[in-house]
């Protein structure tokens, strides 16, 4: 681990003789690996391209990250800058391995690819996962063992997706709506006990005070909240557009685009918009904080995956399927 982390801050010294020439460039592409840049991109795809494509991937996002946080606070590892703040550009208050911008940008790009296999996307796709990881090293907040993990995971979440997927919704098909909504809530409370679980199995073990100006958010329960309400908000609302919105995301590319238009400004609504009232409301860290942070990302995914295809029936922006 020494070996590789002493590689890294070579590679990182060397790359920031472009610094600050390149900074804003480097923010930039690993915004399209942060999740306000994979909002827009699955709303569009659920949305105006392919709704069951759209679907899986959220699931691939939520359950990648999920599975990224929870090994994050397992390995309790620190990023470049915190043992090297001279290096500092970028910074993040959770720790360093694995890099979730490498693992969920594998694994949503990697299966978008491996469903729709054009020679365009490829090439997007490649490019996207090789420079967002490129920008981490960078910015100085992963080393290249925290992107290799990463891409690790991205790559195993594909493989499990692609052997479970057909066998899972072949067994929720035969479900009944209630049944379905209590699955969403079992697998929401199963994901906010992995957070509990893993904070309380490190909470012996003290972080090195020079970590501790930086690390001010490595051990929160928060990222476990925000996966338990966006599966319970995508699974529950997946079941009731089956059910009372069954609609097609084909159409003419007017129709397309207006429903992406109307959907992004209605995530955008919730999403920042909620987050300041309910951030009026109570503090993160409190009881009320978390219930509350469950509510903003399940009323999101409600939003894309339900109440937004509901409307377009209503309105004729989409055609019943």
């Amino acid at each position: 681990m020494e070996a590789l982390q002493e590689l890294s801050f070579k590679i990182i010294v060397a790359l920031q003789i472009l610094s600050p020439a390149l900074d804003g460039v480097m923010k930039g592409i690993t915004f399209l690996g942060q999740a306000e840049f994979y909002l827009i991109l699955l709303t569009f795809v659920y949305l105006a391209y392919d709704r069951r494509l759209g679907f899986r991937l959220i699931l691939m996002l939520i359950f990648t990250d999920m599975v990224g946080m929870a090994s994050k606070l397992l390995f309790h590892q620190p990023r470049p800058y915190w043992l090297r703040p001279e290096l500092k550009i970028g910074e993040m208050e959770s720790y360093g391995i694995p890099s979730t911008h490498a693992s969920v940008s594998i694994a949503v790009w990697g299966y978008l690819v491996y469903k729709v296999n054009k020679t365009w996307l490829w090439i997007v796709a490649i490019f996207l996962v090789f420079f967002i990881a490129f920008s981490r090293l960078f910015l100085a907040v992963h080393f290249i063992h925290d992107i290799l993990f990463g891409w690790l995971i991205g790559l195993l979440m594909i493989v499990i997706f692609v052997a479970c997927e057909k066998p899972v919704a072949a067994w929720a098909r035969e479900m009944s709506l209630g049944m379905q909504v209590l699955v969403a809530l079992l697998v929401s409370i199963v994901f906010v006990l992995i957070g509990q679980l893993v904070n309380a199995w490190i909470s012996g073990i003290t972080d090195p005070e020079g970590w501790r100006a930086y690390a001010t958010e490595a051990r929160t329960v928060n990222y476990s909240l925000t996966h338990a309400g966006s599966i319970f908000g995508a699974l529950a609302s997946y079941a009731l557009m089956r059910k009372y919105a069954p609609f097609s995301s084909g159409g003419g590319w007017g129709l397309r685009l207006a429903r992406f238009a109307i959907g992004i400004v209605g995530v955008l609504v919730i999403y920042f918009g909620l987050d300041v009232v309910f951030g009026i409301l109570a503090e993160d860290a409190t009881t009320l904080g978390l219930v509350l942070r469950f509510i903003r990302y399940g009323s999101v995914n409600f939003w894309v995956v339900f109440l937004a295809p509901w409307l377009f029936l209503k309105v004729r922006l989409a055609e019943r399927e």
